[in-house]
């Protein structure tokens, strides 16, 4: 497989504008403030321990910081805004980023620092010395006893930092051996010269080198540590300017897992989420706008961690989007058609970038967001993600899992092109019925009626699946007072009959459907047993030829009588007032020779046999 994740930024980001700071006025808009400029505001602690680096430094001590995050925790802003201060108070800043596609050019991290340093020097004997450390850097790294290069690197920052150096990496979680050696010298054995040293990292990335490093200075004393926790609702309330008694706010926060950076995605995705939402639809993809799109800011920092994956890495990790919560080896391996040892070993590794992570007290692994979940599923081929959704509902079937734990891959699989696409979605309904789930129920029963009409009537000749649609939709029906989905599924079954064979399910419940003035709710007596009882076909007298004497509009009408709607839904679904189709009834009641609305549903549900 193919994956389209490294198409342009443009391409994945929805508009990352916002709308102006009108959140704590207007309710129905979240106004986000923009990350970049916000977080030193937000996390004001941790960005007054930053400047404590440079005090030191101003009193002529070597300062080290680690600043522990995790990704979208706001690191590399709080950073940007220490080096703009540092630069206010005449201090030279360096700063190097790690590239994870650079493990194999050794001492990268600071050969970026030292090149940094040589745009700014402007002394010719500096600069020759910063070329001789860089040129030594670039051949070779060895960091056994007696080895030169650290300590020239050392010599370097004691003889020529004299109003105050800071140096800043950023990533360093993803920097070469090499690199983290020297770093190991330099927080083991602190230059004595005005330093401020920042090391940027995260924590559940970092190499056992790293760690090993950072715990020895935390030890001697040499390194400080800040780490930025998740944002707290007040934190939170300021980031995207909300009151911080809005219902949203908590909402927000809970989904983004108190990620500045979730945060912001999700307040301009879904700007008028309302409390009440149920837990799990963001994990499955149902609880984002169809025409949602990720803002720039996130879209960036997503694909920079998945365009160094392998096309194994991509394939695995695809395959895991699909699944969503169901990430184990076994699964992982249906659905990529690879080998489930080598499953393994690449679900290892993603955990280890922390793409993934893994399931406390289960084997199974989950996406580190829904969102890194939505930006790999979105950024998968279509076709081939379609395909996965089919292997996906053979290998959840085979271990007997839930109607409704199939029907997640159903409806993202065509429904309708696998004759048990309609059971499975009818037995996932009649399961959210159960459940109390109302509109979950007529979700399914929706998505079910869609497979029915691909599928058309040949794939339900005994009309088995027909009788269980109407009957969920008649107790979807009773229970919630509304007939509107019970009429919609008899039109459309009947609709789907007359492009094939006629259905007696469908003639028996329009039967049943209560006439005009009568609640749905209670169910008739009866009703259930007489659908469930129904046999699979039998002949009915034909009434066709009556409604020929119709025009097109009155046997409309009629049609739509047929389905158990009133003359006020007939008017809303035509575009009609409720006059013109009491004047379309009465010509009709006359052609055919009728005094009765129940006259005429029975000549309609005649005519569909």
């Amino acid at each position: 497989m193919r994956s389209a994740w490294l198409r342009s930024n443009a391409a994945l980001g929805g508009s990352a504008s916002s709308a102006g700071h009108r959140g704590r006025d207007d309710p129905a808009v979240i106004s986000v403030r923009d990350i970049c400029i916000r977080t030193e505001t937000v996390r004001q602690t941790e960005h007054r321990q930053l400047l404590a680096v440079l005090d030191d430094v101003a009193d002529g001590r070597a300062s080290a910081v680690e600043l522990a995050g995790d990704p979208g925790s706001g690191k590399t802003r709080l950073l940007a805004g220490l080096a703009e201060t540092a630069a206010g108070r005449g201090f030279t800043v360096l700063r190097a980023l790690a590239d994870p596609a650079q493990q194999d050019l050794p001492g990268s991290l600071f050969i970026q620092v030292l090149r940094g340093w040589l745009g700014l020097a402007d002394r010719a004997g500096l600069r020759e010395e910063l070329l001789a450390v860089i040129r030594r850097i670039a051949a070779s790294v060895d960091d056994a006893p007696g080895c030169p290069t650290p300590e020239r690197l050392r010599a370097l920052l004691e003889q020529h930092t004299c109003r105050g150096l800071l140096i800043v990496l950023d990533d360093v979680h993803a920097a070469d051996p090499a690199s983290l050696a020297l770093l190991d010298r330099l927080v083991r054995w602190p230059v004595s010269a005005p330093l401020a040293l920042v090391i940027s990292y995260r924590p559940r990335q970092a190499p056992e080198r790293l760690r090993a490093t950072l715990a020895r200075g935390s030890q001697l004393g040499t390194v400080r540590r800040t780490e930025l926790a998740p944002l707290g609702l007040t934190q939170a309330a300021d980031l995207l300017d909300l009151n911080p008694t809005d219902p949203r706010l908590r909402i927000l926060h809970r989904d983004a897992h108190g990620n500045p950076l979730y945060l912001q995605a999700l307040a301009r995705i879904c700007p008028s989420r309302q409390a009440g939402r149920p837990d799990g639809l963001l994990a499955d993809l149902r609880g984002l706008p169809p025409d949602a799109g990720l803002p720039d800011v996130l879209a960036r920092h997503l694909v920079t961690e998945l365009s160094v994956l392998d096309p194994q890495q991509q394939t695995v990790l695809a395959a895991a989007s699909v699944l969503g919560d169901d990430i184990d080896a076994a699964a992982v391996a249906a659905v990529a058609e690879l080998p489930e040892a080598e499953v393994c070993r690449l679900l290892d590794g993603l955990r280890r970038v922390d793409l993934l992570r893994p399931l406390p007290g289960t084997p199974r692994s989950v996406f580190r967001h829904p969102l890194v979940r939505w930006l790999v599923y979105d950024g998968t081929d279509a076709c081939w993600r379609e395909a996965a959704h089919r292997r996906a509902i053979a290998m959840l079937a085979a271990r007997g899992a839930p109607a409704e734990r199939r029907a997640l891959h159903t409806e993202r699989a065509t429904p309708g092109r696998d004759p048990q696409d309609a059971v499975v979605l009818t037995a996932a309904a009649r399961a959210a019925l159960r459940g109390g789930d109302i509109g979950l129920a007529g979700h399914w029963l929706s998505t079910a009626l869609s497979a029915v009409d691909r599928a058309g009537p040949a794939t339900d000749p005994d009309h088995r699946v027909a009788r269980e649609l109407l009957d969920t939709a008649a107790k979807l029906a009773a229970r919630t007072g509304s007939r509107a989905l019970l009429a919609e599924t008899a039109a459309r079954l009947g609709r789907a009959e007359r492009r094939g064979r006629p259905a007696r399910a469908d003639r028996e419940v329009r039967a049943a459907v209560p006439g005009p003035g009568v609640t749905a709710a209670p169910r008739p007596a009866g009703a259930g047993r007489a659908v469930r009882a129904l046999p699979a076909a039998r002949s009915e007298p034909a009434g066709a030829e009556a409604l020929s004497v119709l025009t097109g509009r009155e046997r409309e009408i009629a049609e739509l009588v047929g389905t158990g709607l009133r003359t006020r839904e007939i008017a809303a679904r035509l575009g009609l007032s409720a006059r013109t189709v009491e004047v379309h009834l009465a010509r009709t009641y006359r052609k055919l020779g009728i005094g009765s609305r129940a006259a005429l549903v029975r000549m309609v549900v005649q005519s569909l046999a």
